[in-house]
């Protein structure tokens, strides 16, 4: 079994990250970060709970 050293000279250019402009939250794709606004950004308040679910 031959083992390879990975370069990471390879890995190509990293996605651009899409901010939100209401919260810190990043996304890779578009349609994740267009989702995001309407679920917890929109008027109607949204769909999303007001505190962290897991506590932290």
């Amino acid at each position: 079994m031959k083992w390879f050293k990975h370069d990471k000279a390879d890995d190509g250019p990293k996605p651009k990250l899409l901010s939100c402009k209401y919260c810190d939250m990043k996304f890779e794709e578009k349609e994740r970060l267009k989702r995001h606004i309407r679920k917890a950004h929109s008027e109607k308040g949204g769909d999303m709970p007001k505190f962290n679910l897991f506590g932290t």
